[in-house]
């Protein structure tokens, strides 16, 4: 597994999908942003997490090594839970329209390849891995 995981297979599905909804949206004229600001707001706030993350979780790759600290402390997958809560439903808000979809299209996506990403690294970190996943969520801190 590569260090972008699956995420160019999900950008295959969502990115098709926002051009399509920016297409649709022109072609209807529905241009009318709602709860823009909230949206906004979303983004920025899903950007610095983000960032946090994979300046972590990029560290941790280059040196082979599994992360479980941090931003992985108590989600396996908080990079992908960023972009599927924050970020995606926060420019789909700012855009409106058809773009309302995206957040559901992203996430087929992911929960459609997630397992492929979870055998890789347990293959590759074996029991590291299998203790992790006891103790953490996928997406969503355990309670």
């Amino acid at each position: 597994m590569r260090f972008w995981g699956i995420e160019p297979k999900v950008s295959f599905f969502a990115v098709p999908y926002a051009l399509l909804a920016f297409y649709l949206n022109s072609t209807f004229g529905i241009w009318i942003p709602r709860l823009s600001r909230s949206g906004a707001a979303l983004v920025t706030v899903g950007v610095a997490m983000w960032l946090l993350c994979y300046l972590q979780v990029l560290g941790a790759y280059s040196k082979g090594k599994l992360l479980t600290t941090g931003c992985y402390f108590r989600v396996r997958h908080p990079i992908y839970s960023i972009w599927g809560l924050m970020i995606i439903p926060g420019f789909s808000l700012v855009v409106g329209g058809f773009m309302l979809a995206l957040p559901f299209v992203y996430w087929l996506a992911v929960v459609g390849f997630i397992s492929e990403e979870e055998r890789a690294l347990e293959e590759r970190l074996s029991d590291e891995w299998r203790s992790y996943v006891k103790r953490t969520g996928r997406f969503l801190p355990r309670i």
